[in-house]
């Protein structure tokens, strides 16, 4: 009875895992087709029913030609243009609702059969209170576009996406730790130094995260498509803002497009390097006997995502490549996530 609940919670985790990568990937398209504006209100319940006609198309697009994009921006669009953007935004808007009722609907079944042990209520108590954040979040950053600029707040973007990373890795960490807890003998040989391997895989993925966070105020700036000759910007390897004449300066960096792009870079690069020291040092241990394929996948996604970022800014931010790159970002994570419950099994 309890390995048939066991597997039914996975089930329930998996399938809120892959729906919140299909959400990464449609924010992205959103973000990567300046959809995000196009819907400027939403109606809780009724909100979930898109436009029927023409003249509820009408009534919409006059709504958003009162807002600084349109008029800042979008002044030349037309009416079949503005259906498309509001399409990602719709579909954005309406995932993000499906995402909630996937998770809580069934929380609530599997909390009343007591299918939780303390440590589960404490960790699912969090991804719900996270959930609500994201929610806000998502709430907060368009008003940030609808008031005076035309665009989110690179802030609140980065603060939106994050969450969503965040909460991604918990739900992954849950289904892993149960999925291993149905194999007694999974990963169970001890490893010298496995405290150390540890700490260096949380400290991989504080830095990825720094990383994403960075690549979103790169992303909610077009600051991609301000210095695209890597490595230099311009003619050197710093943004020019930094030898700058400005009283400001530590104000104006972080709305600098150079800067975020440089700061992108810096953290990219020294994730990069420690996650290759990291695993390497780790492997000389055994820490991958049992799971080498976590290693060599490890090892080629670092390397390929890397690759992909330079190839992103060179070329001009290409739709496919972008969304390749932020999914890359979502395979590291899942990764690490792994390799961190993988460590908690060799420290037992």
């Amino acid at each position: 009875m309890k390995y048939n609940t066991e597997i039914n919670k996975l089930v329930w985790l998996g399938i809120n895992l892959m729906m919140i990568i299909v959400m990464v990937i449609i924010g992205g398209i959103t973000r990567l087709t300046d959809s995000g504006l196009s819907m400027t209100n939403w109606n809780l319940v009724l909100g979930v029913i898109p436009p029927t006609n023409e003249s509820e198309w009408t009534a919409l697009f006059d709504l958003y030609r009162q807002y600084p994009e349109y008029k800042l921006k979008n002044s030349f669009m037309t009416l079949e243009e503005f259906k498309k953007i509001f399409f990602w935004e719709y579909i954005h808007r309406i995932w993000g609702r499906l995402i909630g009722l996937t998770f809580f609907i069934p929380l609530v079944f599997f909390w009343i059969k007591k299918a939780f042990d303390n440590k589960e209520k404490k960790l699912l108590i969090l991804l719900t209170l996270l959930g609500f954040f994201q929610a806000f979040m998502g709430w907060f950053m368009v008003k940030s576009g609808l008031v005076e600029k035309p665009d989110v707040s690179h802030f609140r973007l980065s603060a939106h996406l994050v969450t969503a990373f965040a909460i991604y890795s918990l739900l992954l960490y849950f289904f892993w730790m149960i999925f291993s807890s149905l194999k007694p003998n999974y990963i169970c040989q001890k490893i010298p130094r496995i405290n150390i391997h540890k700490k260096n895989f949380y400290i991989s993925l504080c830095l990825l995260f720094l990383t994403i966070s960075a690549g979103a105020w790169v992303s909610g700036t077009d600051a991609g498509l301000s210095y695209n000759n890597f490595p230099y910007m311009g003619e050197g390897f710093l943004p020019p803002i930094l030898f700058a004449e400005n009283t400001n300066l530590f104000k104006s960096l972080f709305y600098d497009q150079g800067f975020l792009q440089f700061s992108h870079r810096l953290f990219a690069t020294f994730t990069l390097l420690f996650i290759l020291h990291t695993i390497f040092r780790a492997n000389k241990d055994d820490f991958f006997k049992e799971f080498k394929f976590l290693f060599y996948f490890l090892f080629i996604m670092i390397i390929f995502q890397y690759t992909i970022g330079v190839l992103v800014l060179k070329l001009y931010i290409p739709m496919l490549l972008a969304l390749l790159h932020q999914f890359g970002s979502l395979i590291i994570l899942s990764l690490l996530v792994i390799s961190i419950c993988h460590a908690k099994k060799k420290g037992v």
